[in-house]
């Protein structure tokens, strides 16, 4: 027997409905969903959604079919809030996993001595050679004669071992360089 809910009996009709099948359908929720609370929200909105739904003259809502209706509408509901719960705790633990903002946001407010670790941990990677040059022209502010003539190179190789530092630098510390070479020229 397919009856469709007709506009004067439809409040009864769901109301009869809610009555009877809420409880159950919170007690079916609770195979994909074990907070009570929240079991008893994805029914609700669930009802909420159906009662919406025969407001419009477009749906109709058979009785022979409303209990399965119901049902897919509470499975598919409570499989929703898993994957968006799924989402957030995915989201969450990827945040912890993540370095600190300051270490990929450009953006971000350093302190001299963040931005110092950063430069040595990347002139570390240098031969030693490369590093001195740098630590000589930037650091004590020496020429490349000055620099030549103390380590017994020529200034060539001075300016050799100093243009492939900036081009490590560059690399590497990006993002961070504009920093970094503002200080450099302050100090």
């Amino acid at each position: 027997m397919k009856i469709s809910f007709s506009k004067q009996t439809k409040e009864r009709t769901f109301k009869q409905l809610y009555e009877e099948y809420y409880a159950p359908f919170c007690l079916y929720a609770k195979r994909f969903v074990d907070d009570k609370e929240t079991r008893e929200d994805i029914v609700s909105d669930v009802f909420t959604s159906l009662w919406d739904k025969l407001d419009s003259d477009s749906f109709d809502l058979q009785s022979d079919t409303a209990l399965g209706y119901i049902k897919m509408c509470v499975k598919n509901s409570c499989l929703n809030f898993l994957k968006h719960q799924e989402y957030e705790w995915s989201y969450a633990e990827n945040i912890q996993k993540k370095a600190p903002i300051y270490e990929s946001e450009p953006d971000s407010v350093y302190t001299l001595d963040e931005l110092y670790r950063m430069l040595y941990e990347t002139l570390n990677k240098l031969p030693e050679n490369y590093r001195n040059v740098f630590m000589k022209s930037f650091f004590e502010g020496k020429t490349h004669a000055e620099i030549a003539e103390e380590m017994n190179l020529s200034v060539k190789s001075i300016n050799r071992y100093k243009q492939k530092t900036m081009e490590l630098l560059r690399e590497e510390l990006k993002d961070y360089l504009p920093l970094l070479l503002l200080f450099f020229y302050r100090t």
